[in-house]
């Protein structure tokens, strides 16, 4: 059974709420891995990195259809840049698109699960 997950965020509403919280929300959400990357960016382009990465999340809760806990996610990047999405919740294949500006990041997930 193959699915289709969309997610669009707002890059503003992550450093919103990254000010609002810090370190408590980046743990909520995302995995060392994740952070680390998305902080090795410059000024803003940290938070574009992180809305693309809660985009992908929310793109697979939606590919799968269930609750999904959001550290059990990991976006990384293949050489070649594009994003490479494991979910230890989840049996499948897992195939990722993502894209962001300064204002908005978009991910869409195709889902091909047993």
């Amino acid at each position: 059974m193959a699915s289709i997950g969309v997610d669009l965020v707002e890059v503003e509403r992550i450093k919103a709420i990254y000010k609002r919280r810090g370190k408590r929300f980046l743990d909520r959400l995302f995995t060392r891995v994740e952070i680390t990357y998305a902080f090795s960016a410059r000024n803003d382009r940290r938070f574009e990195r992180l809305a693309a990465r809660f985009a992908i999340k929310e793109a697979l809760i939606k590919a799968v259809g269930r609750p999904l806990p959001y550290r059990s996610i990991e976006v990384r990047n293949q050489k070649d840049g594009r994003p490479i999405v494991h979910c230890a919740h989840v049996r499948g294949k897992i195939e990722a698109s993502l894209s962001h500006t300064r204002r908005l990041a978009i991910a869409c997930i195709l889902f091909e699960g047993p």
